[in-house]
């Protein structure tokens, strides 16, 4: 059988099992209740992730190789080490069962082959969901009340302003203040940006044809400016402001009702950003609470409201009016960057381009590669799909033969030396059945145990070379899959319409690079 198990630690707790700790124990289980059964045994960790989300990196690993059919059994020390979250769970159990993987939580002991060990398994992940959220609404709260009294609770702070630690009744809190030469650089692009009347396009292409960067050294994209000029730390916290962000629904703190807002102060705002996997993203307006906070502000009500009116006046259709390029998403260039599109009128001709977003934001210093036609590539893209098309077997061509550059050992020659070492130990075994009270006895017991962690390390080499020849199996049926979905498009590629080829595309091909000369594909 082949075994694999889980193991995670969080990043917000040191009272949990080690990941060590976690592993021995599933090794352990393991030998005891599977003795003589264990073909291969791989372990997956992740340490410093909550069980929250899925968005870990070995887990992603695990699944992929589960869906792969490279294991029968998955354990892990406790439950709510795989997640925390019922949804995330029910949709992980769901996998294990439609691909025969049996299920093992050591620490709850719950079997799984019957409806009560099923129903007792979603009882106990239930609560370790409600217990991460009843910590996450203890942090909340104590974030909303040092909001309230205006402390700094949103990491890193706005340019402009550097974080203070500040004594108050004898706790320490942390707030705001002026930087400077950050203040001078955020007022000099508010009134540049008023007085001639650009939009964020505008703003950004003029910046960067006078070589004006962020403070960090990087070209100011549209969405950097946009966090700059919108950002509500800079105004001063007026009634005018007050009514504004009453005006767009958000949360107004009773504790600071609107004849406080005298200006003297800025305004502090928890909740107006979320983070999941990572990305921060803007929440609807009702989710804000609007606070008056400690810092002194640099940016009148009136400049700053003048901007958000601006911004108000220009929103624009995202919507795309002409059809989605068939790599579009799936092309990188030879610094890695995904290739944006642009439709553009160039000297060239009018039509969509595939070009660098590293090169556009950080110059031609940061990358060599210019635009080209999007058609000229897709071309070379179905060009290589039409020959797969005609000759299945092209597509070893396209296919990554050698993930890691790795040589794995071959499962018989590696199953042949575990047997040789097993075989050595049972000699000595014999051995010292014989040399009982002899001076011999202490050297046999010695390469006993030298022999002994061989043994371990070729069991292991076993189950690498065991997992890599189902791992090369699975990776064939995934490329026979490609192959029928590619003549499956090419067959119909006029019934399709331009998303769906590009969601085929997005779908098959693993890398794509353009390199300003030849387009490099990996299926």
């Amino acid at each position: 059988m082949n075994f694999c198990s889980y193991t995670r630690k969080s990043i917000y707790s040191d009272h949990s099992d080690s990941i060590d700790n976690q592993t021995r124990m599933c090794r352990e289980y393991i030998d005891m209740k599977f003795p003589g059964q264990v073909d291969t045994f791989i372990e997956y960790s992740d340490e410093d992730f909550t069980g929250a989300n899925t968005n870990r990196p070995d887990l992603k690993r695990m699944l992929s190789d589960i869906k792969d059919g490279l294991y029968d059994v998955l354990v892990v020390y406790q439950l709510d080490r795989l997640s925390r979250d019922v949804r995330d769970f029910a949709n992980i159990y769901a996998m294990l069962e439609e691909h025969g993987v049996k299920f093992i939580s050591i620490k709850e002991n719950i079997d799984t082959s019957t409806p009560i060990g099923r129903a007792m398994m979603y009882v106990t992940v239930v609560f370790a969901q409600m217990e991460r959220e009843t910590i996450a609404a203890r942090v909340t709260d104590n974030m909303i009340g040092l909001a309230k009294k205006g402390y700094w609770v949103g990491g890193n702070p706005p340019v402009g302003y550097v974080r203070k630690r500040i004594t108050i009744n004898g706790k320490q809190h942390c707030t705001i203040e002026q930087d400077p030469s950050g203040v001078e650089h955020v007022k000099w692009i508010f009134s540049t940006f008023l007085e001639n009347n650009y939009s964020l396009q505008q703003m950004e292409t003029a910046f960067k044809r006078q070589g004006i960067k962020t403070v960090r050294g990087g070209f100011f994209s549209t969405t950097r400016l946009h966090q700059i000029l919108s950002s509500p730390f800079y105004v001063e916290a007026t009634p005018e402001i007050y009514d504004y962000y009453e005006k767009k629904g958000c949360q107004m703190d009773p504790g600071s009702p609107r004849e406080k807002w005298d200006g003297t102060v800025g305004v502090m705002i928890y909740g107006r950003t979320t983070e999941k996997g990572g990305v921060h993203r803007l929440q609807k307006p009702d989710k804000w609470l609007v606070c008056l906070g400690m810092h002194e502000p640099f940016i009148n009500a009136e400049q700053w409201l003048e901007v958000q009116d601006r911004f108000a006046k220009n929103k624009f259709d995202k919507t795309m009016k002409y059809d989605v390029p068939l790599l579009k998403g799936v092309l990188r260039c030879s610094c890695k960057t995904l290739m944006g599109v642009s439709r553009k009128k160039k000297k060239y001709g009018v039509g969509s381009w595939y070009y660098c977003v590293k090169r556009t934001r950080q110059g031609p210093e940061a990358c060599n590669s210019h635009h080209i036609k999007c058609e000229v590539l897709d071309e070379k893209m179905l060009d290589i799909l039409r020959s797969i098309q005609k000759d299945p077997k092209t597509i070893q061509n396209y296919v990554d033969k050698n993930v890691d550059n790795q040589e794995t050992p071959d499962p018989k020659k590696a199953a042949s030396k575990v047997a040789s070492c097993e075989a050595k130990i049972g000699r000595l075994a014999s051995s010292l059945a014989l040399a009982a009270d002899s001076t011999a006895q202490k050297y046999i017991v010695a390469e006993m145990e030298r022999l002994d962690l061989e043994l371990q390390a070729l069991k292991r080499e076993h189950s690498i070379a065991l997992a890599s020849e189902r791992r090369t199996a699975a990776e064939k049926k995934g490329t026979d899959a490609k192959v029928k979905e590619i003549i499956r498009m090419m067959d119909n590629l006029d019934s399709f319409s331009a998303k769906e080829k590009n969601e085929i595309m997005r779908d098959i091909v693993k890398e794509c690079i353009w390199d300003g000369e030849s387009l490099f594909i990996t299926l």
